[in-house]
């Protein structure tokens, strides 16, 4: 990844609508029902209700309005993406900027001692597109393994031979024909999955160094068998050299059907319910539309007629299924809110914990004039490719993944990011793009900043894909417009941190390779000002280093856990139904079981994809 500001007149988006910014083009979604909505009675209704435009929602409003007779409404809390958006290696920009939720959790002891204000920051897209929309775009879909656990825990359907299926259904993969073999892929989706370009004169030393220490070179890591352990470029939702989100890829190809309706900067604060009577002269409670405000700051509602369908994410889908009576009994009423379901809602948080405290410098005993314009020359030819429609993230497009317990399984990967000289203080908000992106105290931020106006920096950073602690989301009120609280719990088990001893461990050894020494990239004593009292590179310093900076690397899922009907630690049944609600469905990351062992984008949109497929079943309309 690189930091730069220069500004690229890019590619035309060929039937696709736009807008200019700057120069750069950015995608912009051309019939907003919002304004219609606001004006029109309280009793407008529509057959389904999607709350959430982001990468579950956007896919999940374009496959349902496949059906001409279903009259679909999509609600995002944002608006169209901004420019920089469309470009890969801006994806940073966007942190903490005004299309971020930029949630940030609760203080814990014994964490986050190095970020600001002791808190853990959790970037969310708050946009068309959702996170798709501002993520690293990696395309990583989780082991067989992975899916199979799922399955394990009694979610028969979810198993990897039934959602393999629908990674492929999404999938317009643009590799070469010898991968297309090895590992199934999809042609005709969507979603444009490419393999990308690195010029990068340290992705060889990089990629040399970890052969070095025994690791296999692998050409496709969505392998599944066996599982990925070793190192290789990545996959990205990349188009032209551009990002390709779930608003590019399903939302605005769908854009001129009649039956789909999307409405921007629409804050859905709960959902409605009614008791019905139910054959056999049972009561049960039906979800039959949405609250809302606009952007004015009006109270309206909506109405379903079939479904409303939750695809708000792993941090405000828990939110309005509680303040609309769905969730922990006990903590409703805490809160003044009447029960209508005792579930384990916002229970399961989960995520994976990354330590960027590993920074290479790149000086190679030049001076500053040439460090400078080495730098700048190799910018500047990395956005010639992205000019020319060829897709790049830089040093980015390497991944490790590293079995350190040799269990047969990753438990470790390793991203790899490049910030240019004297860059990380360029930042749109003036704030350093260490804060910006791990949500560090602008104390240790300055650690990073005087090392990055001496050369290029480049981080390694180890993330433990194999943990077990798991948090939660609460409501801080009964206001539905409070934003929740969420006590991530990270690291609470002791093998949590010795996994990551081993991931720095590797990191470590990988700057004694020889390709690493003689590509000139040392690692920087970068020492943390609450783990002064331990030499730097022992293990005692490791350990404080962890619990001062370790943080998210924005892969939070599990709130509304999926379950089979007799499990009390689930949210939604097997077809992703609300336990105990009719005509209520959540479809995103918050549904997972368990995280999986890899970024989560890609799971996310498998799911929404499965999700549409099981609401088209369900009423007959699935071909």
């Amino acid at each position: 990844m690189f930091v730069y500001w220069t500004v690229i007149t890019m590619l035309c988006l060929s039937q696709l609508q736009q807008r200019r910014w700057n120069g750069v083009s950015s995608l912009m979604y051309p019939n907003d029902y919002g304004p219609t909505l606001f004006r029109d009675a309280g009793n407008v209704t529509f057959d389904f209700i999607v709350v959430g435009g982001g990468s579950a929602g956007a896919t999940v409003a374009a496959r349902l309005s496949e059906i001409p007779e279903w009259n679909v409404l999509l609600l995002e809390a944002g608006g169209d993406p901004p420019a920089n958006t469309e470009t890969p290696l801006r994806f940073s920009d966007l942190m903490t900027s005004d299309v971020d939720w930029t949630f940030i959790t609760e203080p814990e002891p014994h964490l986050f001692g190095g970020l600001e204000h002791g808190r853990c920051q959790v970037s969310r897209g708050l946009m068309l597109g959702g996170s798709s929309s501002m993520n690293a775009m990696m395309y990583l879909r989780g082991t067989k393994r992975d899916f199979d656990e799922w399955e394990r825990l009694g979610n028969t359907g979810w198993g990897f031979g039934d959602v393999l299926p629908y990674f492929i259904k999404s999938e317009n993969f643009t590799g070469s024909g010898g991968r297309w073999d090895a590992v199934p892929h999809g042609r005709n989706g969507p979603l444009t999955v490419s393999p990308l370009v690195s010029i990068d004169p340290a992705y060889s030393a990089v990629a040399d160094g970890n052969r070095l220490l025994r690791l296999a070179e692998l050409d496709d890591i969505n392998r599944f068998a066996p599982p990925a352990v070793g190192y290789g470029p990545m996959d990205f939702t990349v188009r032209d050299g551009l990002r390709c989100s779930t608003l590019k890829a399903f939302l605005l190809p769908a854009s001129g059907r009649q039956n789909l309706f999307v409405a921007k900067n629409v804050r859905v604060t709960q959902v409605m319910m009614q008791r019905i009577s139910a054959p056999g002269g049972r009561n049960c409670t039906r979800a039959v539309g949405v609250e809302y405000v606009t952007p004015s700051g009006r109270a309206k509602r909506v109405y379903a007629s079939r479904e409303v369908i939750l695809s708000a994410g792993v941090i405000m889908s828990p939110q309005i299924l509680m303040v609309s009576g769905v969730g922990p009994a006990e903590h409703l009423r805490q809160h003044g809110i009447r029960v209508i379901s005792d579930l384990p809602v916002g229970y399961n948080y989960q995520d994976h914990v990354s330590f960027a405290g590993l920074v290479f410098s790149d000086r190679k005993n030049r001076s500053r004039a040439d460090i400078s314009r080495e730098s700048t020359d190799l910018v500047r030819a990395t956005l010639d490719l992205v000019s020319a429609g060829i897709g790049t993230m830089g040093l980015t497009n390497l991944v490790s993944f590293v079995d350190t317990a040799a269990k047969g399984r990753a438990d470790i990967q390793v991203v790899y990011l490049r910030f240019a000289y004297n860059s990380t203080r360029n930042t749109p908000n003036k704030r350093s793009r260490m804060s910006n992106m791990f949500g560090y105290s602008d104390q240790v931020a300055r650690l990073y900043d005087d090392l990055n106006i001496l050369s290029d920096s480049v981080l390694a950073i180890p993330i433990n894909v194999d943990g077990r602690s798991t948090g939660r989301v609460v409501l801080r009120s009964g206001d539905p417009m409070a934003r929740p609280k969420i006590y991530t719990n990270y690291l609470s088990h002791d093998d949590e941190i010795e996994t990551l001893l081993r991931g720095i461990d590797f990191v470590v050894e990988l700057s004694k390779t020889k390709p690493m020494v003689d590509a000139g990239l040392v690692l920087e004593p970068v020492e943390f000002p609450d783990c002064v009292a331990h030499a730097w590179g022992t293990r005692d310093y490791w350990v404080c280093a962890i619990r001062n900076v370790g943080t998210s690397l924005y892969h939070p899922v599990g709130t509304c856990r999926m379950g089979p009907a007799c499990d009390h630690r689930s949210v939604v049944d097997t077809t992703l139904n609300v336990k105990g609600v009719n005509g209520l469905r959540v479809i995103d990351s918050s549904i997972m079981p368990k995280v999986v062992s890899v970024n989560t984008n890609a799971a996310t949109i498998m799911i929404a994809e499965k999700g549409s497929d099981i609401i088209k079943k369900f009423y007959g309309k699935l071909l």
